[in-house]
């Protein structure tokens, strides 16, 4: 079978082959792990790129010229999670190739104000440039994207939403509906997220690179909130599911006080004390 490497670099050269006699298709760059220096791709990485075209929908939904790169497994339409329109495929041999499609007059927007995309700013490499735009919209160095002031409102409403949703939890566990709760504890893990990259930057500093989605967690988190991290996940059991919740609890609160007191911020303690309270007097009718 072919290597990781081979293939991509094959894909990029087909790819970009195909670009550049297809009029519609403007420009082309990879993104993610296969353009960073930074963290670069392993052998599991998949291909990220974003393609700008003139009828961009068009080559959303047709896969013809897709078929002609590769045998393909699978391949739909998704959407990135900032809501734009993407292609997933799966080419033979496992090999991942996402690919994001926007109109070209977004991409002459952009270089008309100098603005640098986001997934731009870790890494950037250009397959297709006709217009000749790529000098205005990458990064002169890649860097984390600059990172926004830890919000007080923004903050308790993180802390108040946390303890909402383990209450929600509890239930569902009580009522014996663990699928339900399952499902919500992914819930749970985005606000606790959040808090571990609060709480991380507030040890720190503003700038400290905590990346994303939990990227690399283990390099940029403290070793006493991994540690309490491997206790949160339970199994499909009711009295497992209620100790995994109460240790998903445990540590939110730890490490929402920590940064509360180190960047002085508010912590809604009415709101964990009535809730706590509920769940661990209601403990014998939940298992």
């Amino acid at each position: 079978m072919m290597k990781p490497d081979d293939f991509y670099k094959t894909f990029e050269n087909d790819f970009a082959s195909w670009a550049k006699t297809t009029d519609d298709i403007r420009a082309a760059f990879v993104v993610g792990s296969r353009s960073r220096v930074d963290h670069p791709a392993d052998e599991w990485a998949d291909l990220d790129i974003i393609l700008y075209a003139n009828n961009s929908n068009f080559y959303l939904h047709d896969t013809g010229w897709l078929q002609s790169l590769g045998n393909i497994w699978t391949t739909f339409v998704y959407q990135t999670s900032n809501g734009e329109p993407e292609r997933l495929t799966l080419f033979e041999g496992g090999y991942q190739v996402d690919i994001v499609f926007l109109d070209s007059g977004k991409l002459y927007q952009l270089a008309n104000d100098g603005i640098i995309p986001e997934n731009f700013r870790r890494g950037v490499r250009v397959l297709v440039d006709k217009d000749n735009v790529a000098g205005y919209i990458i990064p002169p160095d890649f860097k984390p994207p600059p990172s926004p002031r830890i919000d007080g409102k923004a903050f308790v409403q993180t802390v108040n939403m946390f303890f909402f949703c383990s209450l929600y939890v509890a239930k569902q566990i009580a009522r014996g509906e663990l699928w339900t709760a399952k499902t919500r504890e992914n819930d749970l893990r985005v606000l606790l997220l959040q808090m571990m990259e609060w709480h991380a930057k507030a040890l720190h500093g503003s700038d400290y690179d905590v990346w994303h989605g939990g990227r690399f967690l283990h390099e940029w988190i403290d070793q006493e909130t991994l540690k309490e991290l491997k206790s949160i996940f339970s199994q499909y059991e009711k009295a497992d599911n209620l100790r995994g919740l109460l240790a998903s609890i445990s540590l939110f609160r730890r490490i929402s006080l920590e940064t509360a007191n180190i960047l002085k911020l508010e912590y809604p303690a009415d709101t964990d004390i009535h809730i706590s309270n509920w769940i661990r007097e209601n403990i014998e009718s939940i298992i």
